[in-house]
């Protein structure tokens, strides 16, 4: 059988079979689980929050072995795989239906749609569901509604949060600990449209008043505002403060204690509590430093207050609240006081009065210089009584104080540091007086020093004998003998003190040996007496000086019985000393008169230093050169031998034609004293020959320079200018013959000049060749240049030379430079011509914003690209092409197209594309104007109609703050006009609507007339409404009148006095106030009367703010004008009238006036004019 139709046959069952199995599959969508709760499913509405939208929900079933499909969520810009049964969810943009025609990737049959409905999310704040009122801290449970619709995705549990306002409506704060309380139907991503409530507390720090409520959004880009809630009362409960205990103890001052308390109600935050001390009559004793913003306040008891007990309240700083008191125990700060005088003499003890305070017993210590508290001199002591004499042993006159002593406690507070009061204690210095000694005394001698003193010395005194210096001063002077402290007290006068009559000795005690104990000296006042010690003069010596090796002879001196000594012996010698000639040495003498021996005098004998070798230098000099033998030493003598000879002070003479060495000798004397002699040699070297210098081969110009070659040693190299720093190169840049020398140098010594000549020969010009440009893709061509035996080079310098061009390539964007040079006959070849070659790339298509959107009638600008260079411009509106950036027309909805290039020299980069979307206006909102509202009446908020967010102006230019919700302000009059739009999800803000509101005053009535007429006579009652119109009333004649101007007239005739009152005053804002009734005298007709009495005037209120009221009168009939002018003197209003000698009201409404200085003139026919100046608020 033929196996390629079998082959066939079974591809085609396989394909049939693959058919029915895809014909099976099917997709039902709806938008609930038909075996599900019906709380799962999605009712259709998604809401929209700015450029954020919610899920909705669809439930897919897949059957017949469907496996997946796929579906675009638009507003989450991706496209989803749906790979099961059960719900998923996509993300609109706006208003669609989801069926078949959404579905992707899915062969089988599809059934069921889904409508999704789009609509802006708003939030209606129901209530606050607070009965009457409630206290700040308090919880509040708000209730408010959605509507039904799936929420933006970002908007769950816990994103609507509570805000407090004030009863116009205006933000204060957010109230603290917003959570949800859905129930039911309601989840935290949708809502059914059901009450939803939150949970949230007021803040304590809320003062009493009338609030409203909103519930706003969190988390969202643009968050969605509530409207306010009805109005409830934030009612604050009276703060109260109780204090706690501090227990039973007694307390010191000083000591920090810890007070307790608790308080009730709400305190400012902030507020500082602090603690009182009452006494037991109640009086406020102190207010302690320290506060707290919170129990327990830690403060310090002072110093000062009396032991007891006492009570403590606490009272808050900013509110002035008190507590009631509470008991706390003070003791009594320990205190010790120091008092009397005293006198004594030095050594003595002084009585000393302690005083003390607190609870005995009392410990304290105290400073007693008694030896036998030495070395710290500190004594301790207790006293059980409030009074102790103490009786310190004092050396010196001293205020004892506080200083003195050194702790102090008692029984109670322990350790205190309050010490008060002094005594002054008087002390007369220890007096010691030296008997005098009249002999005149040797050094050496031993002497016996009477003494005398005042008072008794200190038991541990040490008495010493003290030598002053020859000039009567004790501060150089030595202790010369000790005792006791008894009279007299040997001492020795020291051997080697200098004669004198103006010594003095004393008595004094010896120093302390301990550190820190007493030095009794300080209060010893010692007498001194004079001394005087005398010997004879010391004998006359001269020093002697010798050189080494000279013979000496005995040493003499001047003097009567002398005494040699040896230098540091005491031992004299039996004759005068010859001193040794190989060192230094020496000697002491004295001489002695009537057995006293004079001070020893020395006698040097200096051996002189034999000078050293001088320091010379060997010299050196070239055949027939100057030379001559020299030292810089002082003195020095030449020698032409080693050892013997005569010497000179002047060198022998050199002799410089001869080469060879020549030696000569010398020496230096110092001090008489000559040294030995030392060699000076001069070597005289022979002068070397020329070197040997080769011609060297002419050069190219510009060629690489050859250094110049010679033979010798040591050689120097000249120019015409002088001597070369080393061997020279010829510089080739200059033609021409460069002319050098050269010599060489043997022991220093230069030989004559060698010349030599160098020939540099001119470079050929550079070629001519001109640099090309091409854009990359362009066919290269050969380079060209104009010369005699080119050559190409790829490097300005180095690199292997070619004959032919230079190949290159236009693929890439690059610059090559290569250079060409010519040669001429003599094979000298010209400088390298660089030949710049510029492959370059077309410019980057231009940076821009590629889609553009903005709203209808937006300003706009001309478009840009960057960089902002050599632009090419083609599109909508365009003809051909143009360089200046084209602004799109944003009156009407229109998508434009552009493109833009780039241009660089030839070179034209790819287009750009630019999409311009001018977005259509939403419409303006509808609103219902104009509303009215009453004085008083509480205020909702104004209304309108849209489809999206609205914002409310109070200017129709925006200026000003712009709010989500405006309010009436209901406490006084007046007409405001809002404005408001609507703002797209695109931030596309629409034109103004506007509405009038108008609050109305409640009105008034006011009655008035001429005052009095004669019978017969007919006059205008006047009835003077305010507020808003139109009025309805009852006149006097029981006619229901409805009067749409603010002055009502009605003439009447009457023959008898009467009062003209109106009943049932109405308005838009309910019953009104009649301010009176009015009387009409009818007088009957007497004689003649005045006709010069004066016109009476009244005008008021002044200054005003609304209406102004003229009461005006005259005795005489005759003509009135009342005008007023404005402050530009501009006239405004006037009325004419009769007077009939009746009092006449006229009033001027000048609410709408602006402010002002305004005139008000009465024109009269006999009694002139009279002026009011008013002033309008």
């Amino acid at each position: 059988m033929n196996p390629i139709p079998i082959r066939i046959w079974l591809a085609i069952c396989l394909v049939v079979t693959s058919l029915n199995i895809v014909t099976g599959q099917s997709l039902t969508l709806s938008n609930v689980d038909p075996n599900g709760s019906s709380n799962d499913a999605f009712d259709g509405n998604v809401f929209q929050a700015g450029n954020q939208f919610g899920d909705a929900t669809i439930y897919a079933l897949l059957s017949g072995g469907a496996q997946s499909f796929q579906i675009v969520s638009p507003a989450e810009s991706l496209t989803k795989t749906i790979t099961s049964s059960g719900y998923f969810t996509i993300r609109p943009l706006s208003s669609m239906v989801v069926d078949k025609s959404k579905i992707l990737n899915f062969s089988g049959p599809i059934s069921g749609t889904v409508t999704i409905t789009v609509k802006p999310l708003s939030i209606t704040t129901i209530s606050a569901n607070v009965a009457t009122d409630i206290a700040p801290g308090s919880d509040i449970t708000v209730s408010y509604r959605t509507g039904a619709g799936a929420f933006p995705a970002v908007l769950a549990s816990g994103k609507f949060k509570v805000q407090l306002l004030d009863n116009s409506g205006s933000l204060i704060s957010d109230l603290i600990n917003s959570t949800d309380q859905y129930t039911a139907n309601e989840k935290s991503s949708s809502s059914r449209g059901d009450v939803r409530s939150i949970k949230a507390t007021i803040p304590t720090t809320t003062p009493s008043g009338i609030y409203r409520v909103r519930v706003i959004t969190q988390g969202l880009t643009s968050d969605v505002i509530g409207s306010a809630s009805s109005q409830f009362t934030v009612k604050a409960i009276a703060p109260t403060i109780a204090p706690g205990s501090v227990g039973t103890s007694s307390y010191c001052p000083g000591t920090v204690v810890t007070f307790p308390f608790s308080t009730t109600g709400v305190f400012p935050v902030g507020d500082q509590f602090k603690v009182q001390l009452i006494n037991s009559s109640g009086a406020i004793v102190q207010d302690l430093d320290e506060s707290s913003t919170t129990s327990p306040i830690y403060a310090t008891i002072p110093n000062g207050l009396v032991g007891g007990a006492y009570k403590f309240r606490i009272v808050s700083a900013a509110t002035g609240v008190i507590s009631t008191t509470s008991t706390i125990n003070l003791l009594t700060a320990p205190s010790l006081t120091i008092s009397g005088t005293s006198s004594i003499i030095a050594g003595a003890q002084a009585p000393v009065q302690l005083t003390f305070t607190g609870t005995p017993p009392y410990s304290f210590t105290f400073v007693d210089y008694g030896p036998a508290f030495a070395p710290t001199y500190v004594r301790t002591s207790t006293s059980s009584t409030n009074s102790l004499v103490i009786n310190p042993t004092i050396y010196s006159t001293t205020t004892y104080d506080r200083s003195f002593i050194r702790s102090f406690k008692d029984s109670g507070c322990g350790t205190s540091q309050t010490i008060n009061g002094a005594t002054q204690i008087t002390v007369s210095p220890l007096v010691i007086t030296t008997s005098s000694l009249s002999a005149s005394y040797c050094p050496g001698t031993t002497i016996s020093v009477p003494f005398a003193t005042n008072g008794n010395l200190p038991s541990d005194a040490i008495c010493q004998v003290l030598l002053s210096d020859r000039n009567g001063n004790f501060d150089n002077g030595q202790v010369i003998g000790t005792g006791g402290r008894t009279s007299p007290i040997s001492a020795t006068i020291p051997q080697n003190t200098a004669t004198g009559a103006g010594y003095y000795i004393k008595i004094v005690f010896q120093n302390p040996i301990v550190s820190g104990t007493i030095n009794y000296n300080d209060a010893l006042n010692s007498a001194p007496t004079s001394l005087i010690i005398s010997r004879p003069d010391s004998p006359k010596v001269t020093d002697v000086y010798f050189c080494s090796g000279t013979t000496l002879s005995q040493l003499t001196a001047t003097g009567t019985s002398l005494k040699w000594y040896n230098d540091g012996s005491n031992q004299p010698l039996t004759n005068a000393p010859i001193p040794p000639n190989d060192r230094s040495s020496r000697y002491w003498v004295t001489q002695t008169i009537n057995g006293c021996e004079s001070a020893s005098v020395a006698i040097n004998v200096y051996q002189k230093p034999t000078p050293s070798a001088p320091s010379v230098s060997n010299l050196t000099l070239c055949q027939g050169a100057q030379g001559q033998f020299s030292t810089s030493i002082p003195n020095p003598i030449w020698y032409t031998t080693a050892t013997g000879g005569t010497g000179s002070t002047q060198p022998p003479t050199l002799n410089n034609q001869a080469s060879g060495d020549q030696i000569v000798y010398v020496t230096q004397t110092v001090d008489g004293c000559e040294s030995a002699r030392v060699a000076v040699k001069a070597t005289v070297f022979p002068i070397p020959l020329a070197p040997v210098v080769q011609p060297p081969a002419p050069i190219c110009q510009n060629a690489t320079g050859i250094p110049l070659t010679a033979t010798g040693q040591n050689l120097s190299w000249y120019d015409q200018s002088g001597k070369l720093s080393g061997i020279p190169t010829p510089i080739t840049s200059t033609t021409g013959v460069q002319s050098y020398s050269v010599t060489q140098t043997v022991n220093g010594c230069e030989s004559p000049k060698s010349f030599v000549e160098q020939l540099i020969r001119p470079a050929p010009a550079n070629p001519v060749a001109n640099s090309v440009r091409y854009c990359v893709g362009d066919v290269p061509k050969s380079l060209t240049a104009s010369g005699s035996n080119i050559k190409w080079y790829t490097s300005v310098t180095g690199g292997t030379a070619s004959s032919n061009s230079p190949a290159f390539f236009t693929e890439s964007p690059t610059i090559i430079t290569f250079y060409v040079t010519q040669t001429d006959n003599n094979n000298c070849e010209s400088a390298r011509q660089p030949v710049s070659v510029s492959v370059v790339a077309p410019p980057s298509p231009p940076t821009v914003i590629v889609n553009q959107i903005v709203c209808q009638f937006a300003k706009a600008n001309p478009l840009t690209a960057s960089p902002n260079t050599g632009l090419q411009w083609q599109g909508t509106g365009i003809t051909g092409i143009v360089d200046t950036a084209p602004t799109p027309n944003t009156t009407q909805p229109a998508t434009f197209t552009y493109s833009v290039s780039q241009k660089s020299g030839t070179c034209v980069s790819t287009p750009s594309s630019i999409t311009y979307t001018v977005r259509k206006l939403p419409d303006p909102p509808k609103v219902v104007s104009p509303v009215a509202f009453c004085i008083g009446q509480t205020s909702s908020a104004i209304s309108a109609t849209a489809d999206n967010q609205l914002t409310w102006y109070i200017n129709a230019d925006h200026s000003g703050p712009a709010s989500t919700q405006v309010f009436a302000n209901t406490a006084k009059a007046n007409v405001a006009t809002f404005y408001v739009t609507q703002t797209d999800s695109y931030k596309c803000e629409s034109l103004n609507s506007s509405v009038e509101v108008r609050v109305s005053a409640k009105s008034t009535a006011r009655l008035s007339g001429d005052g009095e007429i004669y019978p017969g006579d007919s006059t205008a009652i006047r009835v003077y409404l305010s507020g808003d119109g139109p009025w309805t009333f009852n006149n006097w004649s029981g006619q229901q009148i409805t009067a749409k101007d603010s002055l009502y007239v009605k003439w009447e005739r009457p023959t008898a006095t009467r009062t003209y009152a109106i009943t049932n005053l109405k308005s838009a804002c309910g019953t009104g106030d009649i301010l009176n009734s009015y009387t009409l005298l009818v007088r009957t007709p007497l004689g003649t009367q005045s006709q010069t009495e004066p016109l009476s005037l009244n005008v008021y209120p002044n200054p005003t703010n609304g209406e102004l009221y003229v009461d005006w009168s005259s005795p005489m009939p005759q003509s009135i004008t009342i005008q007023l002018f404005s402050p530009e003197g501009k006239h405004i209003e006037q009325v004419f009238r009769q007077a009939s000698n009746a009092l006449q009201s006229e009033a001027f409404k000048m609410n709408s006036f602006p402010s002002g200085l305004y005139i008000l003139k009465v024109k009269t026919s006999k009694n002139g004019e009279i002026t009011r100046r008013i002033l309008k608020l």
